[in-house]
């Protein structure tokens, strides 16, 4: 079991400047949309996780974190990113162990920290 190394910051910020650079003109309504639509469909995500943690649906758990680790380093969370890269790497074997649970706790911590980040945003 790998968690996310601790080192890892929270947000990067340079994520959101790439971001209203590519945008342009429009970089500040771009973010906020962006950070708005996240914070939708990843709480769906997140539900859906929880959920498939629950009922052992090992797929839908690695295919939701790998969806949601590209999205959430896109938006510079960083450590939600790991968090999602390590449940993803975890559930892709055959074999579940008690850290199953442990790697998804920490995937919801740190989505509870990236809320108020995005809504700061948007």
């Amino acid at each position: 079991m790998s968690q996310p190394d601790p080192e890892t910051p929270l947000f990067d910020e340079s994520a959101i400047e790439r971001l209203r650079k590519v945008a342009g003109d429009q970089g500040a309504t771009f973010v906020t949309e962006m950070a708005q639509l996240f914070l939708h469909e990843s709480g769906k995500s997140v539900e859906e996780i929880r959920k498939g943690c629950d009922t052992a649906d090992w797929k839908q758990v690695t295919r939701l974190a790998h969806s949601l680790k590209s999205s959430a380093a896109t938006l510079g969370l960083m450590r939600l990113s790991a968090a999602c890269k390590a449940l993803e790497m975890h559930t892709r074997g055959p074999v579940h162990t008690a850290g199953t649970p442990v790697l998804a706790k920490v995937l919801f911590d740190e989505f509870d920290q990236a809320v108020p980040i995005l809504e700061d945003l948007s």
